[in-house]
């Protein structure tokens, strides 16, 4: 009788040891996410909260911010408060994530120039090619490791696949803050639809989806911007063009101001 008892107080305290020390599946993806998201955009990435029926399958996410690069006033480049996740809960305990729908409504983006030829949505979008073209490099030097019990259950290794996500309503605040002129204003970001992220590979990593929904909302808001002609980049950039020659003029004219 004394070793049953014994036995279930084993069981008892390894229970609550797992409970206390596992991390909450809000931490795990609180900590994938800002880690990841952090080194793809070369800024703070920052997940409020995450939450996850284990019935249903259905989530939220409470907020995600970017910060801006340096020497930008606005203390964040994106913003989203109410994001809607379907997750496929089968898929939880398998190498990859199927993630059946997101939703995200109202995303906040401000897309800020501060010179003719800096704004801060193509230098997070070229910091996002930059990481690729270093994944890749690295990828490829990699030696083939022998998979082992940690390295399969190890979260971080984890591939995704996103049939369905939906950016809808969003909002672009301008801001032109080049010399002797500053404008601002704000411009509607056309609904983004993407499907099958990830599909054709059978998943893919963190890093890399990150990468895909991140540039492809960014390289959205800065078609839009351009396209607008809302604010009068044209004829801000040919009077300041006018005190510029050269290398300089080139530089502004291959960022879109002026077409092809």
């Amino acid at each position: 009788m004394k070793k049953k008892y014994l036995i279930l107080g084993i069981v008892a305290v390894a229970a609550v040891a797992a409970y206390v020390f596992t991390p909450s599946l809000d931490t795990i993806v609180r900590r994938l996410v800002n880690k990841y998201g952090s080194q793809v955009t070369g800024t703070d990435v920052d997940l409020k909260g995450f939450s996850l029926s284990l019935s249903s399958g259905e989530g939220k996410i409470s907020q995600i911010t970017i910060a801006n690069p340096k020497n930008y006033s606005a203390p964040y480049l994106f913003k989203l408060d109410e994001i809607s996740i379907k997750v496929n809960l089968k898929s939880l305990t398998s190498d990859t994530i199927i993630i059946d729908e997101i939703k995200v409504r109202q995303p906040e983006i401000t897309y800020e120039m501060i010179s003719l030829t800096q704004n801060n949505v193509s230098e997070i979008l070229k910091n996002i090619e930059n990481y690729g073209k270093t994944s890749e490099s690295t990828a490829a030097d990699a030696k083939p490791q022998k998979e082992t019990k940690a390295t399969k259950s190890d979260s971080s290794g984890k591939k995704v696949i996103i049939k369905n996500l939906l950016i809808d309503k969003g909002n672009i605040d301008v801001i032109a803050a080049l010399p002797g002129k500053t404008q601002k204003l704000s411009v509607a970001l056309p609904s983004i639809k993407m499907q099958g992220i990830g599909e054709s590979r059978h998943g893919e990593s963190i890093p890399e989806t990150i990468s895909k929904v991140i540039g492809k909302i960014l390289t959205t808001a800065s078609q839009t911007v351009v396209k607008s002609n809302a604010i009068d980049l044209k004829g801000i950039a040919q009077e300041n063009l006018n005190n510029v020659v050269g290398g300089v003029k080139d530089r502004v004219k291959s960022i879109g101001i002026f077409g092809k």
